[in-house]
């Protein structure tokens, strides 16, 4: 339960941002941001890039591994949403300079250009998301669980929200329904969050909590993984495990592409679904992840990286990641068993592309593989990574030992 030990501190933490560093960051490795605090996708590329909210302001992810900052919205963002009836309709919940609360800021035209809302007043509000239910309701979360019904022009708490609650969504057919994930479990009130009731996903910690366009809903259970039900019912199941430790954030589903979801995690990772939800991979890369570039990663590793690092990218000496021979370190594994997963995809194109000085017999392949050919090796290798490893992926590594 480690990572969860301050997961209620940094939902509320958001205020300890530092906006000033926003503008210091024009584009980066995506690998270096610690926190996500929201995600959608990017209008206008139909899902080749999302937007994510971050201390250093808005950024767009792209699947080369790199963010760029939108120039137009100048502060540190803790909670972004899409209008579920326009996705061109994006709202964002900002911190000033001071650390004090910014505006509520509103895009009509997919996040190029960014205003205040107009009639609102300062206000921190995270986990933000639209009702599908009831046009211009919002809900968001600060020390109470927080409802607009007039656009995010003006906000009111909850008095009752459940202690220790981490996600909050309205529901996606009942106007006066609201879900809260909560350290014990999945929440729900009929009455606008005067009463409180089980849902009945389980008693793990739950970390998020959205909808889906078709009314279903999708809810994050640390330890379990993440769950689906009907609303009509609200009978769970599991739809994707084997995070362990690791969990979800926010959730974003492509207008565009139903069944391409996007979730950011606790290690600052993006994670994607092409399926609904049942499989994940990496953002990173995911524009190469096809089944094609996987097949033939996989017939270039058996030709050019097998005989040293072994079938299925065993290693050279597996249990032994400390083996040397008189070039240096043997072949590391590849696999899920060692530390591949703890470079970013362009570092790892970098060693098969140039070579490495750990081991002379590791020669730069750029004379024999193109780049694309490269880029299939690193596809097929990361389908042999856990879901936790694709999610603690490059500098996060760190914060995942």
């Amino acid at each position: 339960m480690k990572p969860l030990r301050t997961l209620a501190a940094a939902l509320i933490v958001m205020t300890s941002l530092l906006p000033a560093s926003a503008q210091q960051r024009q584009t980066g490795s995506t690998d270096s941001i610690k926190k996500i605090y929201g995600i959608a996708v990017d209008p206008a590329t139909d899902g080749g890039t999302v937007l994510i909210a971050t201390q250093y302001g808005l950024l767009r992810a792209r699947p080369d591994g790199l963010s760029e900052l939108v120039p137009a919205l100048k502060a540190a963002v803790v909670s972004l949403a899409s209008d579920p009836r326009n996705p061109k309709h994006l709202f964002a919940s900002t911190i000033d300079s001071k650390g004090a609360p910014g505006n509520l800021m509103e895009s009509t035209d997919g996040g190029v250009n960014w205003a205040p809302l107009k009639g609102a007043k300062p206000v921190i509000v995270g986990a933000l998301s639209l009702s599908r239910a009831r046009e211009g309701r919002m809900i968001g979360l600060a020390s109470k669980i927080m409802i607009s019904d007039d656009a995010g022009k003006s906000w009111r708490e909850v008095a009752a929200t459940p202690d220790k609650t981490f996600a909050v969504a309205p529901s996606p057919t009942i106007a006066d329904r609201i879900y809260a994930g909560t350290m014990t479990g999945l929440m729900v009130s009929d009455d606008n969050g005067e009463t409180w009731r089980d849902a009945g996903a389980g008693n793990q910690p739950i970390t998020m909590i959205t909808s889906l366009a078709d009314g279903s809903l999708l809810a994050f259970a640390y330890s379990r993984g993440l769950l689906r039900a009907q609303e009509s019912d609200l009978k769970w199941s599991l739809l994707a495990g084997g995070f362990e430790d690791r969990f979800m954030v926010d959730l974003a589903q492509n207008p565009q592409r139903p069944d391409e979801l996007f979730a950011t995690f606790d290690t600052g990772a993006i994670l994607m679904s092409r399926n609904g939800g049942r499989k994940w991979i990496s953002f990173e890369g995911s524009d190469w992840a096809t089944p094609e570039h996987i097949a033939n990663g996989k017939k270039l590793f058996q030709q050019n990286c097998q005989a040293c690092h072994g079938v299925n990218g065993i290693g050279e000496a597996p249990g032994n990641p400390g083996a040397k021979d008189k070039y240096g370190f043997k072949a590391p594994a590849l696999n899920n068993d060692a530390h591949a997963w703890h470079h970013s995809d362009r570092g790892i194109f970098a060693t098969i592309s140039k070579g490495s000085p750990r081991n002379k017999r590791m020669v730069a392949f750029s004379m024999r593989l193109s780049d694309d050919e490269i880029r299939d090796i690193i596809a097929y290798i990361k389908t042999l990574w856990s879901l936790r490893s694709l999610a603690c992926q490059g500098a996060r590594h760190m914060g995942c030992q």
